[in-house]
């Protein structure tokens, strides 16, 4: 029955969590109603009113029609003494509208627990439910209850704590007494236990056949051995686990060998989106499309599918190393300084003879001038010098010039040959598929479904190439420690396939200079994978804070660094540096050439020679 001390308890618990809008679900006279419009106006609060005496048709999408607001939150009071109170219950338990969205004022006047039972035992009822149950023990006296189930589709049963004793009369309303611990802890807190409650777990295993008995998959995810396989899921298994130690809720296994069939159908993350499942071992990319379906709680490790291959150190003769340090532009610009310093110094050896009187053996000649300039660029000095001080200024100049080219072009050439290993010049996947290079393929099964599916031209051209090609295109699948292997032994050899899996059998098989040969072209954007549950369930907030929690003490970075093994680094001066002969190769067969052109000219002047005294005698016989 509608009275004042009821209206002011209706504004005291929508004060008390800050809500300001109301929906009630009632069956009074307007005159009846008309002092509660006017206290929550005065305070703020928007509300609206439903005639529960209506024709039950019209209330038929009571969702629909009263309660599908985009507000955050909304408050609802509903009377249970009204006759159509329980089709009301009944309507909101099918669409699932007992959640932490809608606060849920329920008043009996009577205080019937046995009716409250009938109508909320089998109700859609869970763990979120902000549900509040008042009976009246007097006329100013009421008794406020929290109602809730911890999952009755899992097995949680109906749980109604009496929380505390509310006086109002018609001008306030205060706490008279509280009749449990409930108001010390929040509503979350003090529904951790889940002991109740049996999760189904999407269990996924991809190296297994899911034939195989359960105690074999369980013994295989919670072993140690062989970290590299199915990985991803194993760190989300050890993570789930450890959340069912704080909850205690009991799981039930649900085994599948595939991750998806279509973005966020089939596989795994179709047994969340069609909420046939409430976790899943294997975590993943939230895609646009997934997000549509579930919810990313926190990061778990990172998905990094490359092409990795090695490069030696020396592959054959490498002339570029000796020219690399200066551009075109300024090697031309250092042979014109020599060429000019050498026309200079033999203007200055002329002026010293013919203008300044300085006694000379000789003149140099200019091709004589430019070999001086030359030797004082190859830091060899000269036996000839100016004898007057601004020769000798001219020729200091030009040593401290080649003095600072020699220097800055030696530290450039060692820096190069003894530097970090040769990286290949082939960067994108573009490249890799246009190259000579032979390439490998992981064999599981989001490597080759996104070979085949990517929209990506590279991909498709890379799959086309390295794939469609090949005489025998099976050859090209093959598994990890294969692959790696390869990869070690065929210098330029390239594999793909994720990461931990790779690095797992590179830490194993490789030696640390072979692990600097390495070089890495990223298949698909690096993106980080995501333990995920249904966007609508009401264990959300629950899981994603323990997520949290355990990202915060470690506990997720532990597991991930055992299961997943990212790019290993290694120091500077793990790895043995060859030089090798083909370096200097180009300069031998550079002084070569000079020697056979050196030849050539000395033939040709001895023959001039010959040719002028022979000349000569017959003028002069």
């Amino acid at each position: 029955m509608a009275s004042l001390p009821l209206f002011r308890l209706i504004v005291f618990n929508l004060l008390e969590i800050n809500l300001s809008n109301l929906m009630v679900f009632h069956c009074w006279s307007i005159k009846e109603a008309f002092p509660l419009a006017e206290m929550l106006n005065e305070n703020g609060i928007y509300s609206q009113y439903i005639d529960l005496q209506q024709d039950p048709e019209n209330l038929a999408n009571i969702h629909k029609d009263y309660l599908d607001s985009d507000l955050v939150r909304l408050g609802v009071f509903l009377d249970l003494d009204c006759d159509q109170a329980e089709f009301i219950t009944n309507q909101s338990s099918q669409a699932r509208l007992y959640n932490n969205n809608l606060h849920w004022l329920l008043y009996d006047e009577a205080g019937n627990f046995t009716k409250l039972i009938d109508l909320f035992e089998g109700a859609n009822l869970s763990l979120n439910a902000d549900v509040t149950y008042v009976s009246r023990q007097d006329e100013e006296v009421f008794v406020l209850h929290d109602v809730y189930n911890k999952g009755s589709h899992l097995g949680g049963h109906l749980n109604i704590t009496v929380d505390q004793r509310l006086q109002c009369n018609q001008s306030h309303c205060q706490v008279k007494d509280y009749l449990s611990d409930l108001h010390l802890r929040t509503r979350q807190q003090h529904r951790l236990d889940l002991s109740s409650v049996t999760f189904r777990l999407a269990a996924l295993v991809s190296v297994l056949p899911i034939d195989s008995s359960e105690e074999a998959l369980l013994e295989f995810l919670n072993s140690d051995r062989d970290s590299h396989m199915d990985s991803i899921s194993r760190i989300g298994y050890r993570l789930i686990l450890h959340t069912q130690e704080v909850l205690g809720f009991k799981l039930h296994y649900i085994w599948c060998g595939t991750w998806s069939v279509q973005d966020a159908f089939g596989g795994a993350i179709g047994m969340l989106t069609n909420e046939s499942a409430e976790l899943c071992t294997s975590p993943f990319v939230p895609s646009w499309n997934r997000l549509h379906y579930v919810h990313p709680m926190t990061e778990q490790a990172q998905f990094r599918a490359v092409c990795m291959f090695r490069t030696p150190h020396n592959a054959g003769i490498k002339a570029a190393v000796f020219l690399e340090p200066f551009m075109p532009s300024v090697w031309f610009a250092f042979a014109g300084l020599l060429i000019f310093a050498g026309v200079l110094l033999w203007l200055i050896f002329h002026l010293e003879r013919h203008w300044m009187q300085r006694c000379l053996d000789f003149i140099p000649s200019l091709l004589s001038s430019c070999l001086i300039s030359f030797g004082a660029a190859c830091i060899q000095g000269s036996y000839l010098m100016p004898k007057s001080a601004g020769g000798r200024l001219a020729f200091i100049a030009v040593m401290l010039t080649s003095f600072l080219m020699y220097n800055y072009y030696t530290s450039i050439v060692v820096s190069t040959l003894l530097g970090s290993p040769v990286r290949s010049n082939i960067r994108t996947i573009q490249q890799l598929a246009d190259s000579s290079l032979d390439v490998g393929f992981d064999t599981v099964p989001f490597t080759k479904t996104y070979l085949v599916s990517s929209p990506r031209p590279d991909i498709r051209s890379l799959y086309k190439q390295k794939v469609e090609s090949k005489r025998d295109p099976n050859s090209v699948w093959l598994s990890p420690e294969e692959g790696v292997l390869r990869v070690r032994d065929q210098p330029g050899f390239v594999y793909t396939s994720e990461a931990s899996f790779m690095y797992h059998f590179v830490e194993k098989h490789y030696l640390p200079q072979e692990i600097s040969d390495l070089n890495e072209i990223k298949l698909r954007p690096e993106s980080a994978v995501y333990g995920m549950v249904h966007l609508n369930s009401t264990y959300r907030q629950l899981l994603t804070q323990l997520q949290v929690r355990m990202l915060e003490t470690g506990i997720i970075s532990k597991q991930s660094r055992f299961f997943s093994k990212p790019k290993l680094h290694t120091f500077s001066n793990s790895f043995l540096i060859q030089v090798g002969m083909e370096y200097a190769a180009p300069l031998f067969i550079s002084l070569l050439v000079a020697y056979i052109l050196a030849l050539l000219i000395l033939i040709l002047e001895i023959c001039w020679a010959r040719y002028g005294r022979k000349k000569l005698f017959t003028i002069f016989p």
